[in-house]
């Protein structure tokens, strides 16, 4: 018969301290006594979801006394629970929970007690739902989410192992009733269709934990693929078109796919893109600029000319848009530097600069100006040009993206635009004659994060 000291061989190697989450179900219980076997200063977490009355109350009761023995610290977190919770509010809620105790405590590691048995059930599970590779890869052994590091020490172990060492030790545990039941999926899965297949091929539910293993593997290769991509090519909503035109149609889906966890934040991050969102998503590529489609939570994808975006329904009314007045030393807005030069030689063509990144000008011309992003009403005199035209259709006319068209800083009067950063200037007065003295003149150099000029 297994026994804890035995277990404790095949644990992998773990921080010094950690949190674990311990609901009192066998398998939790296990590894907080596995956890103590191995010398590490352990946190329990306990959260107690409100969902069964009594039964929740006596299992953090029994959680309570565990720890108690142990010598243990224990954090209880009580929740209640909507009028009609499931098993994604639940789960949701827990990792909520759990951030919350490691901000408090100061440890941002927490150990769960999944083992090979949930992990054969839940490729199961994603088979059914018609999952790809990322579902089919189950849990990962070693994974972050939100800022907190999850670890999974007992993938290598069974649910029988598990218990076996329990009873070897004389320790008692809790069984929830809910967990037999079979409206749920998991429970019938867990209940019918792994004991079927074990019965059909002895040994199956551990094959397929390997599988899974397997394909974590393939799936943490090209998860690395694709966040090396949006690194080179992207931001946190947006990626250049270009690049992903150029890689397996797999791959862009799975770029998109980081993309839209990126940007959509731990309120969405639990619910991925489904098969058809992923699909409009993908077939954004294709199609012109100005191409929509929907995704979850009032989010939707943006065709640009250069680059595919990802904009929330409040993307733009959160930017900060403060006018900064331009000093003599400059100014800086968004990520995105203004600075002042002395002199107008040696910066762009003929010295004048390229109206895009540099612009040479009168110093005499700064004061008064300031930078912000773009406002109702604004305009400008395109340089050289003479007539009025609004801000939005220079920037289509010089096709920058719409979504970017908020970000990008502007050196204005008023509502009028004089230098559009990365893009073109207005009316700015022409330089002094030839016997101007260069402290009579400035260059304007731009500078910082500008995607709206990139081409890849």
């Amino acid at each position: 018969m297994e026994t804890l000291q035995s277990l404790l061989r095949a644990l992998p190697e773990v921080p010094g301290t950690l949190l674990a989450g311990v609901s009192g179900g066998a398998d939790s219980v296990a590894l907080l006594r596995l956890l103590v076997l191995r010398g590490c200063r352990v946190t329990a977490v306990h959260v107690n979801h409100g969902l069964r009355g009594a039964e929740s109350d006596a299992d953090e009761d029994f959680v309570r006394g565990l720890c108690a023995t142990l010598g243990v610290p224990l954090r209880t977190v009580r929740l209640q629970p909507p009028d009609n919770p499931g098993e994604d509010w639940a789960r949701q809620a827990r990792y909520r929970a759990f951030r919350d105790v490691a901000a408090d405590t100061g440890c941002a590691v927490i150990a769960l007690a999944h083992h090979r048995d949930d992990q054969a059930e839940t490729l199961l599970l994603h088979l059914l739902r018609g999952a790809g590779l990322t579902g089919l890869s189950g849990m990962a052994a070693d994974t972050r989410r939100d800022g907190l590091r999850i670890l999974r020490p007992l993938l290598g172990l069974s649910r029988a192992q598990l218990r076996q060492a329990l009873l070897s030790a004389g320790q008692a545990w809790r069984e929830d009733a809910s967990n037999a039941d079979p409206r749920y999926l998991r429970n019938a899965v867990r209940g019918e269709l792994l004991p079927l297949m074990e019965r059909l091929s002895p040994g199956a539910g551990a094959r397929i934990a390997a599988a899974a293993a397997l394909l974590r593997e393939e799936e943490d290769a090209l998860e690395g693929r694709a966040e090396g991509l949006l690194r080179a090519h992207g931001g946190n909503d947006w990626v250049c078109i270009a690049p992903l035109m150029d890689c397996p149609p797999a791959l862009r889906s799975r770029v998109l796919r980081l993309l839209w966890r990126r940007c959509a934040g731990a309120g969405r991050e639990e619910r991925s893109l489904s098969r058809e969102q992923t699909g409009a998503l993908t077939g954004l590529l294709e199609k012109g600029a100005g191409a929509r489609c929907n995704l979850p939570g009032g989010w939707h994808g943006v065709r640009g000319w250069r680059c595919v975006h990802l904009v929330g329904p409040d993307t733009e009314s959160t930017m900060e848009n403060t006018p900064v007045p331009v000093t003599p030393e400059g100014a800086a807005l968004g990520g995105v530097h203004l600075r002042v030069l002395r002199g107008g030689a040696g910066h762009g063509d003929a010295g004048c600069g390229d109206g895009r990144l540099a612009q040479a000008v009168p110093a005499a011309w700064l004061p008064g100006c300031v930078v912000r992003h773009r406002l109702p009403g604004d305009w400008l005199r395109p340089f050289g040009s003479g007539h009025r035209q609004s801000l939005n259709d220079y920037l289509a006319a010089h096709r920058v993206d719409g979504p970017f068209r908020g970000r990008v800083p502007l050196v204005c009067r008023g509502d009028e635009v004089l230098l559009v950063c990365g893009v073109g200037a207005g009316d700015v007065p022409r330089l002094p004659g030839d016997g101007a003295a260069d402290d009579d003149t400035v260059t304007l150099l731009w500078s910082g994060d500008m995607p709206w000029t990139r081409e890849t």
